[in-house]
């Protein structure tokens, strides 16, 4: 009993010290604040939107954003070619694009840290074999390989969500193998080895912080393919089916509309651009921060 409690503030002890040397990085701890609120905001979308995604005001078609002549203070951001509001639009689209890059990705990084673990630690013939296997997929792009599978299903946001699982679950793995094997390989876990380790002891001594900063930048890219790819789905009609508020549909439905409504496609691209930004400046200060941590 005694012990679980020491070991239990040791390990409070460790994330207090990794918390404050992220904390130092104001730039990164600023977009945790902001990615936080877009996990907020994909929750709770609907009560933060001022209208309905698809409520359709009647002659206030095209309006534009409220900064520009004409534009109205109750349509933030204008409305699209049928009059529903775009700001409500782009909020409630968080839900979509923004939450399903988070399942995506939750789901890639769950399982495949599990088999790229599974994979780095066998040896032989099955090593060989899963390598060969792993870089005939990696050699082809991920949204084309979401986009074969996609076209294979229904058309819908769900089983775009699984296409990008599916396309990217064998790059993801074979990155984590690869980092697995490298380090265990390295000359202190041989010395670990040759002293009667386990395979699970050899892991956990080179998982932190050598596997785990990689295992996070892996996930940094995850994140922008998944989030990208799920809006290049819809945007070519293999995800997200109107009227969903999805960002990458929003530009489609109104890619006609540029020159005469360019909010109508900026607006959408801009919180993909934002939130990819978010994203990475976040992931990139993590890892720096357990790299300084570990020094």
């Amino acid at each position: 009993m005694l012990n679980n409690s020491v070991d239990s503030f040791r390990h409070n002890k460790h994330l207090r010290q990794l918390w404050l040397t992220f904390y130092q990085d104001k730039v990164a701890l600023y977009c945790f604040y902001v990615f936080v609120g877009l996990i907020f905001i994909s929750l709770f979308a609907h009560s933060l939107a001022p209208y309905s995604a698809n409520q359709q005001f009647i002659g206030q078609a095209l309006l534009p954003p409220s900064w520009i002549e004409h534009g109205e203070i109750a349509h933030f951001f204008g409305t699209d070619n049928i009059g529903r509001d775009t700001l409500s639009r782009l909020l409630i689209g968080t839900r979509y694009t923004f939450g399903a890059a988070l399942i995506i990705v939750t789901c890639t990084a769950l399982l495949g840290g599990f088999f790229g673990v599974l994979a780095g630690l066998s040896h032989g013939v099955r090593s060989r074999l899963l390598g060969h296997f792993f870089d005939s997929f990696i050699s082809i792009p991920t949204l084309l390989t979401a986009i074969i599978i996609a076209s294979l299903m229904e058309s819908s946001l769900i089983n775009a969500m699984l296409a990008i699982t599916l396309a990217l679950l064998p790059y993801f793995i074979h990155e984590i193998s690869s980092v697995v094997r490298q380090e265990l390989n390295s000359n202190y876990v041989m010395m670990l080895r040759l002293d009667g380790a386990t395979h699970w002891q050899q892991l956990k001594a080179c998982f932190v912080p050598n596997v785990l900063v990689r295992y996070i930048r892996e996930i940094g890219k995850v994140f922008v393919v998944a989030l990208v790819d799920s809006a290049a789905l819809s945007f070519i009609s293999l995800g997200a089916q109107p009227p969903t508020p999805e960002w990458g549909l929003m530009i489609k439905d109104s890619v006609d509309l540029i020159f005469l409504a360019p909010w109508l496609v900026i607006l959408p691209g801009l919180a993909l651009l934002f939130t990819v930004m978010i994203w990475l400046l976040f992931s990139n200060g993590l890892c720096r921060a357990i790299e300084n941590y570990y020094e």
